[in-house]
């Protein structure tokens, strides 16, 4: 008697575990830098093209396999790293399942090379869809070659979810970064298109994180520690290094990365009042932990790991931060106080006396007319009935591009971040920034001609790997948007003109935020490059808070926002301007 029940072909089945083991080309360059690394290689090469999807070729100089191996490897769950279950509890090699390769082969062609030291000649394997085509003997170097070509030719619909080339090829070029960090003296080189984007010589840990991201050591803070439970080692970066994104940040247990949300925050945590509001922190991280304490096989791509004890390695991970920075950066003198709050007396901390008081003074002598603040501003036009207001003279708006006119009055700052308004006789609160970066997004979305500003001294910024490939795929936009730019030497760029925007800005800064910022939208909203871009430049062209305005530049910013397509919010949903009504008003008080 049939059931409805039938064992999965053995292809089905590798495809369906390619699923979940290769999600994107990034999946198969992780998977073979690693079988390179577990192989004893002291020089690992990685190939790509268009982004990974037609070609990734990975060669290293371990150990090789024999005839045997070679064939055997390509088999689902066939693995040297363990024999049985209890193995899992104490794994010392990065690729252990025994799926990765089978998984791969199912979803793509692949052709091997590989020699032992003890045999005269290498052996050659070509699979196809899973499918052995060909195994043969070869003339080969010691060590393995492995090139897999067409990623999910044979599986279009997943094909189809991949994303651009350059999306892709930063993903691996991550992978990549990940594992030359991990093992910082084995040699790496990275080639995109035949030409080379990485070269790294084998060493310690510090000189390959400055050369990876162009840091200057100086600027890399050493952190050990060992108890009972863990070792953590690595470096952290001095505040200087923060940014608004969480880019910089890697975390290894057991010379794997991981991704942690938890411990990040012990390390973020550390840092205390040296952070700003929103901004991360840079680090590189290691720790050691007994392999028994430590469970890496909760998740396919082992980017996720358990910790037998996870509060106790994140209070001694916050604990080794704030001990490591509190021994580089000290409390100042009093000298440094008086002189950071802007006196200017050149007395000695321990001679510095306060001025003596005026005997002769008295405050109610004298009543001299006092300006009120932004605040008693806004008490007054919120308490005083709105028709009982002395209104100043009226000013009507006309833009170039409309011919309707919007009423404004009773225009002031406060805290030179929000500006107080009454449009059409009720009073609303903008937020000056937001205002300012969608009506600069608005007027980038209609193609108008962006003015530059020629540079009187052209400044020269030096970018890591990634952010310069970044900077390769994006230089058109970016020049469209009123910015001159070109590439200058190895990783470096020139700035020679920015937007009449920003011609009094940090062009340096503001070029290197906007790759930031278009890496986060571009990424994690998924949304078009050149609108990612465009939103990355609004929003950093844009005025910042704390700009004083003048009431003509407060007005034309609210007459030029309410003639936008979209003024109330802007693009990621944050409210730019509030109408303080009288019932929303009175609710407060309820």
């Amino acid at each position: 008697m049939s059931g409805i029940i039938q064992l999965l072909p053995e292809r089905t089945a590798n495809q369906i575990a390619a699923g979940e083991v290769v999600q994107r080309p990034a999946s198969v360059v992780k998977e073979l830098l690693e079988n390179a690394v577990d192989a004893g290689a002291t020089l690992i090469k990685l190939y790509i093209k268009n982004g990974g999807c037609t070609h990734i070729q990975v060669d290293d100089n371990g150990k090789g396999m024999n005839a045997f191996d070679a064939r055997m490897c390509w088999e689902r769950h066939a693995t040297s790293k363990i024999t049985k279950a209890e193995d899992l509890y104490n794994l010392h090699t990065l690729g252990f399942r025994g799926e990765a390769l089978a998984s791969i082969a199912s979803v793509s062609e692949v052709e091997m090379k590989t020699k032992s030291p003890n045999e005269s000649v290498g052996t050659r394997i070509v699979i196809n869809a899973g499918t052995l085509e060909t195994q043969e003997n070869t003339a080969a170097t010691q060590g393995t070659s492995i090139t897999v070509k067409n990623l999910f030719y044979n599986l279009p619909a997943r094909k189809n979810f991949l994303k651009s080339i350059s999306v892709e090829t930063k993903h691996i070029f991550e992978e990549y970064q990940r594992m030359a960090l991990a093992y910082p003296t084995i040699g790496f080189e990275f080639y995109n298109q035949d030409k080379n984007l990485s070269r790294l010589k084998g060493g310690d840990l510090k000189t390959r994180i400055a050369e990876l991201f162009n840091l200057k050591e100086e600027e890399l803070i050493e952190t050990t520690e060992e108890t009972e439970i863990v070792t953590i080692t690595g470096f952290i970066g001095s505040p200087k290094l923060t940014k608004r994104t969480r880019g910089n940040q890697y975390l290894f247990a057991n010379g794997r990365f991981i991704k942690d949300h938890y411990l990040n925050h012990a390390i973020s945590s550390g840092y205390g009042g040296l952070l700003q509001e929103k901004s991360y922190p840079f680090f590189i991280l290691f720790l050691k932990v007994d392999p028994s304490k430590i469970d890496v096989n909760i998740h396919p791509t082992k980017h996720e790991v358990k910790f037998e004890d996870g509060r106790h390695v994140y209070t001694l991970l916050q604990s080794v931060i704030k001990k490591t920075l509190g021994a580089h950066f000290v409390i100042p003198t009093d000298t440094q106080l008086h002189n950071a709050l802007g006196h200017t007396s050149t007395n000695s901390p321990s001679s510095y006396q306060p001025s003596a008081p005026n005997a002769r003074f008295n405050p109610f002598d004298q009543q001299k007319e006092r300006i009120p603040t932004d605040w008693e501003k806004l008490d007054e036009l919120l308490n005083v009935p709105v028709h009982s207001v002395a209104k100043p003279q009226q000013e009507m708006w006309t833009t170039p591009e409309t011919t309707s006119t919007i009423e404004i009055n009773d225009i002031f700052q406060i805290e030179n971040a929000f500006i107080i308004v009454k449009i059409e006789g009720e009073l609303s609160i903008v937020n000056q920034h937001r205002a300012h970066a969608q009506i600069l997004y608005e007027r980038f979305q209609q193609n108008q001609l962006i003015a530059s500003q020629q540079l009187l001294f052209p400044r020269t910024i030096e970018l890591s790997k990634a952010d310069y490939a970044l900077y390769l795929d994006v230089q058109e936009h970016i020049n469209a948007l009123g910015f001159d730019t070109s590439e200058f030497g190895k990783n470096a760029i020139i700035i020679n003109g920015l937007p009449s925007e920003l011609s009094k800005a940090d062009g340096a800064g503001v070029v290197m935020q906007i790759l930031e910022d278009f890496k986060t939208n571009y990424q994690e909203l998924k949304i078009e490059k050149k609108d990612a871009l465009k939103q990355a430049t609004a929003k950093n062209a844009a005025i910042k808070a704390g700009k004083a305005l003048s009431v003509i530049e407060m007005k034309t910013l609210i007459n030029d926002l309410l003639h936008c397509e979209q003024y109330t919010t802007d693009n990621s949903g944050k409210p730019i301007i509030v109408k303080l009504s009288k019932n929303s008003l009175e609710r407060f008080f309820q």
